[in-house]
């Protein structure tokens, strides 16, 4: 495996995104871990002119998910049918053997897709752009996200600090890098959440949803986490482990340590 394009891949995120003006946001679940997918492809005269994904998952299922999206852009429909896992894996010279099964669900993920646009399934109904700029407006103009139903946008790198966003859904958004030093997040649904090198130093997430939350890297200095909800989908770095005494599990063998 080459593991620089695999970081390389991991660190644009490519193609991970939202697409608003899909013509089919397919859902996935990988019965193998668990991880949620979300695959989005626009169809223009029987091809396929763009494609992108979001996902609850690891890097692994990331990079095959890109790898996947990046093989279908510009092929017909009936050329994409024919995208294997062998050229998955061709585009980072071979999976290691114990990760052979995320390309293989990023594949049927997919394969999915392209069955749900035949059958008229997954046409998305909400602009999440006009979502992400409303709620950004009524931050800018002193307002808060209480209770807002919010979901899954991108909002990387922002800057939410004290923001009282109590009972919010943010549920799969991604909020890598953003800035929510003293926010509020009490009872908040950050199920899927990716808060990967987020500043979080005094924030309230209290009784919040962080099932399948990413939270490596996170700034958690005087963070409050008594009561949030924590399974075996849930990342800390090794040194904030310890936070998992004042949470609550959820599932079954919900966290290796």
């Amino acid at each position: 495996m080459n593991f620089e394009k695999y970081q390389q891949i991991n660190d644009e995120k490519r193609n991970f995104r939202e697409m608003d003006d899909a013509s089919v946001a397919s859902n996935y679940r990988n019965q193998g871990c668990g991880d949620g997918y979300r695959v989005f492809l626009k169809i223009e005269e029987d091809r396929i002119v763009d494609a992108s994904y979001t996902t609850t998952g690891c890097g692994f299922g990331l990079a095959s998910l890109a790898l996947v999206t990046e093989l279908a852009k510009g092929k017909t429909l009936g050329e994409a049918e024919a995208i294997t896992t062998d050229d998955i894996e061709a585009g980072l010279d071979g999976f290691p053997p114990r990760r052979k099964n995320y390309p293989e669900a990023a594949l049927e993920a997919f394969q999915q897709a392209l069955d749900d646009y035949r059958q008229g399934k997954g046409a998305p109904t909400v602009a999440k752009a006009e979502i992400r700029e409303a709620a950004l407006a009524k931050v800018r103009q002193g307002g808060n996200w209480v209770g807002e139903n919010i979901g899954a946008i991108d909002l990387d790198g922002v800057h939410l600090d004290g923001l009282d966003a109590r009972g919010v859904n943010l549920a799969r958004a991604s909020l890598r890098g953003a800035s929510l030093v003293g926010a509020n997040l009490d009872t908040a649904n950050l199920h899927g959440a990716f808060l990967n090198d987020a500043d979080l130093r005094n924030a309230n997430l209290t009784g919040a949803d962080l099932r399948w939350c990413k939270l490596s890297g996170a700034r958690l200095d005087g963070a409050i986490l008594t009561g949030a909800t924590y399974d075996a989908g849930t990342r800390f770095d090794p040194d904030q482990v310890w936070r998992l005494d004042e949470m609550r599990a959820a599932g079954r063998d919900v966290f290796v340590r």
